[in-house]
């Protein structure tokens, strides 16, 4: 997963080239372009959730010792370089989506031994956990993104990739209800969505026949629209918005185990497309070799 702070982003756990879950957690400084490595997780973990709160990176569920669903909050403080231990998530799962609205993180979807609807929120002024009100769709390896208060999840599959799915499901918590919205054009999983002046751009996923390269982009009341396909197809990817421009992080260029350490950024004024390969990490875990090539493609 990728998570912005201020103006850098943070790449948190994942699989490494071994195929192993990773503690490692790496920053990306968007303002010089470079990255460094911070303190790692206390657990080796990959398919976690992970959003920001103020200065602090809430990191929830994931895979450990293999593919064993995890219930476990881990919260880092981007000033102290220091983790500490949250109260456990009532449902252990991984591939589930995660989000902050206000002071409050939504765990949403994800899988055990099965595809789950589950909602479950923790208040960061109680630290206490809540149940809510479950999806109408149950899956996982599914992607999120907040506009206006609002969560909406967006994409997903139940438990293969096989099985993906187009649902696009807004949920609002001063009603603690859902709405069922239109799909998205390209049913898929294991892809990573963000919201920027007040949309939602979703990259990438995975089938049995290879990854999407693909960039829809949804507009609450209005809906779906199709952009400028990423340079690099690949699932499993993490985004984040930082000022004007998204950038998509890592991800696996195969269906399946991968990895690599792609990092790309999107730039769409009034929704005119371009991309830009802002660094390559050459390792599994972003890493500290950068190859510094910068190259902007824009259509007319």
């Amino acid at each position: 997963v990728a998570v912005p702070v201020g103006e850098k982003i943070y790449a948190i756990g994942g699989f490494d080239r071994t195929g192993r879950g990773t503690n490692r957690v790496e920053v990306f400084d968007t303002k010089n372009n470079s990255w460094n490595s911070v303190s790692t997780m206390p657990e080796r973990l990959h398919h976690v959730g992970a959003a920001a709160y103020n200065e602090e990176i809430y990191v929830v569920g994931g895979y450990k010792n293999g593919w064993n669903p995890s219930d476990s909050l881990f919260i880092y403080n981007t000033v102290s370089d220091t983790w500490r231990v949250g109260p456990s998530m009532p449902t252990a799962r991984g591939a589930l989506t995660v989000q902050f609205i206000g002071d409050t993180l939504h765990a949403v979807g994800g899988a055990n031994i099965i595809a789950l609807s589950v909602s479950e929120a923790i208040d960061t002024r109680t630290n206490s956990w809540q149940t809510k009100a479950p999806m109408p769709t149950a899956r996982d390896h599914l992607s999120s993104a907040v506009v206006e208060d609002k969560l909406y999840v967006i994409g997903g599959r139940v438990m293969t990739m096989a099985l993906n799915l187009g649902a696009n499901e807004v949920y609002d918590p001063k009603t603690n209800s859902w709405e069922i919205l239109e799909e998205m054009p390209t049913p898929r999983g294991g892809l990573t969505s963000s919201a920027i002046n007040g949309t939602i751009f979703v990259f990438g996923g995975e089938s049995p026949f290879g990854t999407f390269d693909q960039n829809e982009q949804y507009i609450p009341n209005q809906g779906w629209q199709t952009h400028m396909q990423m340079p690099n197809a690949r699932h499993g990817l993490g985004s984040a918005t930082v000022n004007d421009r998204i950038y998509v992080i890592g991800g696996g260029v195969v269906p399946g185990l991968s990895v690599s350490g792609l990092n790309e950024s999107y730039y769409n004024p009034n929704y005119i497309p371009e991309f830009g390969l802002t660094s390559i990490v050459l390792s599994a875990g972003m890493g500290m070799m950068i190859y510094l090539f910068r190259r902007k493609i824009r259509l007319s």
